[in-house]
């Protein structure tokens, strides 16, 4: 009696790390899918330059800048 339930827990084990693996080896795959599908563009073709991002120095600020 003791032998049939010991099988029984063992084939579980297995069946369960099974569906792990199976579960984490799906996600590598999906992952790797979608990089190699979507890929890296390199750099875009525009340049706007170099943009200032002072908030002082924009003409829509709320307050005046002291002297």
């Amino acid at each position: 009696m003791e032998a049939t339930f010991s099988n029984r827990k063992e084939k579980g084990t297995l069946r369960d790390w099974i569906i792990v693996v199976a579960m984490a080896v799906l996600f590598l795959v999906w992952g790797f899918l979608i990089f190699f599908m979507v890929g890296d563009k390199g750099s875009p073709s525009w340049d706007f330059g170099v943009i200032k991002d002072i908030p002082g120095e924009s003409p829509y600020s709320t307050e005046r800048p002291s002297r």
